[in-house]
């Protein structure tokens, strides 16, 4: 299941997807005079042209942003691709299509009345034109206001383990949770350099220092980019002890690093603290 939040980053590349290539389609002459009823004139075709390029761009640089240079692009194109047949199952339902425009032209009309479709579709042309630029706006500033991604906040650790570069956070800023056993629980986001997840097997994280290739703790499951693991707080944990990341290579190899729990999770640093007493 993509969380709320990944969902709605999704959603925002599709957006700009949908209203770039819309836009583009409207440059073109044969589309232009199917979606407008006219063919549109060069200055126009080239303005929906400067409005279009600039945002399939932007939805390339939001998915490097989001998801990396490795995964970002190629996400990109699948949600440009969803977009495109989207588009392109769309355009046949246009309400000024070619069956609809015949049956009109079928009912004999007064002069008068010939002028409201008009400027009707006149009307309907400039909301889809806001639409096609307001929707990824209010989509991208609803992302910008929500809180700040794990990762991206300025507490995340930025460390190497072996060979492989890492960032790891706390997935939210607060003391643990406590689970329905009664057992206390935190929960940890990390992810690897772009290239690092090839040669990557497992990650592991765990209380106090494992020994492989047994009890090396909890695994970090879901996305490669972003993976997940909530450890629990056994009893007889003491300030001095540190979280241990082992990680597992495809190669066999395994590398260890110990965390200060103090540095990455002050809040659980002060509740092991205050729980010891």
């Amino acid at each position: 299941m993509i969380p709320l939040l990944s969902f709605w980053w999704y959603a925002l590349v599709l957006l700009l997807g949908l209203a770039g290539f819309a836009l583009l389609a409207l440059a073109s002459e044969r589309e232009g005079a199917l979606l407008l009823g006219r063919v549109p004139g060069a200055r126009e075709r080239r303005r929906y042209r400067l409005l279009g390029w600039p945002l399939l761009a932007a939805g390339l640089w939001l998915g490097i942003e989001r998801w990396g240079g490795e995964y970002g692009p190629v996400l990109w194109l699948g949600v440009l691709a969803v977009a495109g047949v989207a588009l392109v199952f769309a355009m046949p339902w246009r309400p000024w299509g070619p069956k609809r425009a015949a049956r009109r032209r079928a009912v004999p009309a007064q002069p008068a009345a010939q002028a409201a479709p008009s400027r009707g579709r006149r009307a309907a042309q400039a909301l889809g034109l806001a639409a096609l630029i307001g929707l990824p706006l209010a989509v991208g500033r609803a992302l910008h206001e929500a809180p700040l991604h794990p990762l991206l906040r300025a507490d995340a650790l930025h460390a190497q383990v072996g060979p492989w570069p890492f960032t790891l956070a706390e997935e939210e800023v607060a003391p643990p949770e406590t689970s329905p056993s009664g057992v206390p629980v935190k929960a940890f986001v990390l992810r690897f350099c772009p290239t690092c997840d090839a040669h990557i097997r497992t990650a592991y994280l765990k209380w106090r220092e494992p020994h492989p290739p047994h009890s090396l703790g909890n695994p970090f499951r879901g996305q490669h980019w972003e993976r997940l693991s909530a450890v629990q707080l056994q009893p007889g944990l003491v300030p001095r002890d540190r979280l241990w990341l082992t990680v597992v290579g495809k190669d066999g190899s395994t590398h260890q690093l110990a965390l200060d729990v103090a540095r990455i999770a002050p809040a659980t640093a002060r509740f092991i603290e205050e729980s010891s007493r």
